[in-house]
């Protein structure tokens, strides 16, 4: 199901280590809402960005502990799946030109929805 909704619900879902491609897809593909997104991106300070101080990595026998877990596998299998979409979309979707992406032809549609008569 959350693979159906991922495809069927979404206009784009972006993984974080693409960030910056997903920021511009979404300027390329919605303009009126991201323009300038992409550059903001680019040069602002990223204060956003949590800065952890000694981070201390899993050792190799947790990592393995985890991904024996049914619900790592499962989420990595989403994690892949949506990873896929992505690269797909950014593959198929959109071009760039002179620094710039462009939308190649809309395959999606915006529906208006309606308040409830009574």
């Amino acid at each position: 199901q959350a693979k159906y909704n991922l495809v069927n619900e979404y206009l784009l879902v972006g993984v974080t280590e693409e960030l910056e491609d997903f920021i511009m897809i979404l300027e390329a593909a919605l303009p009126r809402f991201f323009r300038g997104a992409t550059e903001l991106y680019r040069t602002g300070k990223r204060s956003h960005l949590r800065k952890t101080t000694e981070k201390k990595p899993p050792t190799k026998e947790t990592i393995a502990k985890l991904q024996q877990s049914d619900i790592w596998k499962m989420e990595n299998e989403f994690y892949e799946f949506a990873l896929e979409q992505f690269q797909f979309v950014r593959a198929h979707a959109v071009r760039e030109k002179d620094g710039e992406l462009y939308v190649l032809a809309q395959s999606f549609f915006y529906e208006k929805i309606y308040p409830k008569v009574n």
